[in-house]
């Protein structure tokens, strides 16, 4: 079989994107296929991406601590695409210590986490509601990003420094061949040295046995009546929810109830849950006057631990990079670079 690409990467989406920004760098014949444009499905189109290290997972943690420095890195490329405007993480009770424990493991003078009182808290986002016995993680450098702005971006420098990108393809199945692999779409067989599954929720459907299910990101947008929408990323343990700036009037909330299912297409329609994701916001912040704009039904594919399956199974000619369980926008870029020097090694 004669391999036209050295790699071809299926999903454009925060992770095929980013991989394919930093593979390209290296020379190597690349292709990117994408089922309609970078960013436009999945986690990537739905998700607001909070940017923070602090995790009850020290594993997530050290993958955090690399994607802010990735994100730092990037923002100097595009300056604006990483928004640090801080975080406020509400700890229950029973996880105060172990975060404790955490934050002098992670917290530095480069990104400092601390613990702070109420009135310190209230001082950076006036009127939250704070639950009597919560611990209150502020992490001021933390922030956010727009994961869809960031894939048009880094599939644009991808092509910039090479890289084929073919968009409107849906790719059929995957086959591992004795000296490489070939991609099979609805008119055309592609092949190459290397196939790498990115297609977050959906690399399930080529690869059956990737331990992945799909689960619901209901994310709604709010309108704030008083144009004093919270400027501040907010996360609270005890409802389960989340806020991160919009603008002056508009801020966006999740938290509602999620549903898991075996594939994106079996997922029910979240529509009717927009309601609670308001209800939600408006417990944290009773004082601000907030109404229900619109929302999406985001999803992503998860792993039972939350951990990414980023593997090479060079025996097969695959790669997998995917299952990062609606916590990918914070470390992917850093993920990817990581990969992809991996992968480089191996195909050199």
């Amino acid at each position: 079989m004669a391999n036209h690409w050295d790699i071809i990467i299926i999903g454009a989406g925060l992770a095929g994107s980013a991989l394919a920004e930093n593979i390209s760098q290296s020379g190597l014949r690349t292709l990117l296929l994408e089922s309609a444009e970078p960013g436009s499905g999945g986690a990537s189109a739905c998700s607001r991406g909070i940017v923070r290290v602090y995790d009850p997972s020290p594993t997530l943690m050290q993958y955090n601590v690399g994607g802010v420095r990735e994100w730092r890195r990037l923002n100097q490329r595009w300056p604006g695409i990483f928004r640090q405007c801080g975080i406020i993480y509400l700890l229950r009770e029973e996880h105060i210590q172990g975060a404790q424990g955490l934050l002098r493991a992670f917290s530095s003078s480069e990104y400092p986490i601390a613990l702070i009182s109420r009135h310190q808290a209230q001082r950076v986002m006036p009127g939250l509601n704070i639950p009597s016995q919560a611990g209150i993680l502020h992490e001021p450098q933390g922030g956010y990003v727009n994961p869809r702005l960031a894939c048009q971006l880094l599939a644009h420098q991808a092509r910039e420094q090479g890289t084929e990108l073919l968009e409107g393809v849906q790719v059929k199945r995957v086959e591992s061949q004795s000296n490489g692999v070939s991609v099979h779409t609805e008119h055309q067989v592609l092949t190459a040295r290397l196939a790498v599954v990115a297609a977050g929720a959906h690399s399930r459907t080529l690869i059956p046995e990737i331990p992945l299910f799909s689960r619901s990101i209901p994310l709604s947008t709010l309108y704030s009546t008083g144009a004093q929408a919270p400027q501040t990323c907010l996360i609270d343990e005890y409802s389960g929810s989340y806020m991160r700036p919009g603008s002056t009037s508009f801020v966006f909330a999740g938290g509602a109830p999620q549903h898991d299912a075996t594939a994106p297409a079996a997922l029910p329609q979240t529509r009717g849950v927009h309601p609670a994701n308001l209800q939600l916001a408006q417990q944290m912040l009773p004082d601000v006057p907030l109404q229900l704009s619109h929302g999406w039904d985001g999803y992503d594919g998860y792993t039972a631990d939350f951990l990414p399956q980023t593997r090479l199974i060079a025996e097969r000619h695959l790669a997998l990079f995917c299952g990062f369980s609606g916590r990918g926008a914070k470390y992917i870029p850093d993920a990817a670079r990581q990969f992809s020097q991996q992968i480089c090694e191996y195909l050199q």
